[in-house]
């Protein structure tokens, strides 16, 4: 009996383990779309800035610093630091979060979100997406490597850039196509939260949308607690 359970709970193991790779593709598309979801909601609350694009603000804050916007060159200086710090955040709760590090990153973005809403319905609309952006550092610790593509990040001129060079493998036959559809999926994952979050952005508003985001991320810690994700 003891053998047969045991070769049930091993047969059990190997089939979750055979099924990672789509769980984990699964987790870094939800979390690529949320990235998308949020740029578009602050793109337009705070009248081009991204909150996961740090390109994008890097690029801003030059722009302003060179014709002296001042207010705008705060604004990405502020929206820059907060996601490094974010980031910083994450990194340290995933290195000592052990087994439980994903639900622990996933619970500091929650806690931030949180905050962020609080600040919403009191009227800092501009106070309110600081926070955001420090979730997305946050959560960007939480990327996936998938068939050699670093997916699951907030921005996608790597997965645009990852998605062009798997290609070029698939047709020399030095890589299979997996990577290429992750890549690619990645990007579709963006597009479509950009276009979600602009269409419930205008639909409801800025507190409602980042309750919203805070639902996904409530259902993403349950289900990564629960072995789906």
């Amino acid at each position: 009996m003891n053998v047969e359970s045991r070769n049930r709970g091993l047969a059990a193991l190997l089939d979750r383990l055979s099924h990672a790779p789509r769980r984990q593709l699964a987790f870094a598309t939800l979390l690529t779309g949320l990235a998308g979801f949020v740029d578009a909601v602050g793109y337009v609350q705070l009248g081009h800035f991204y909150l996961s694009f740090m390109s994008g603000n890097s690029t801003h804050l030059g722009m302003s610093l060179a014709v002296s916007g001042w207010a705008d060159a705060v604004t990405a200086g502020a929206i820059i630091l907060a996601f490094v710090m974010g980031a910083f955040l994450g990194t340290l709760l995933y290195d000592k979060g052990g087994l439980l590090r994903v639900i622990v990153v996933l619970a500091a973005e929650l806690a931030i979100f949180l905050i962020a809403i609080a600040l919403a319905t009191r009227g800092s609309v501009g106070a309110a997406l600081i926070p955001v952006a420090a979730a997305m550092g946050t959560q960007n610790v939480l990327r996936q490597i998938i068939a050699g593509a670093d997916v699951g990040k907030g921005f996608i001129s790597g997965s645009l850039f990852g998605l062009g060079q798997s290609l070029a493998g698939l047709v020399q036959g030095k890589s299979r196509g997996r990577q290429a559809v992750a890549n690619g999926l990645s990007w579709v994952a963006f597009v479509m939260g950009v276009v979600l979050g602009t269409s419930v952005f205008a639909a409801i508003g800025l507190p409602a949308s980042l309750a919203l985001v805070s639902v996904v991320i409530t259902l993403m810690i349950a289900a990564v607690s629960a072995g789906w994700l």
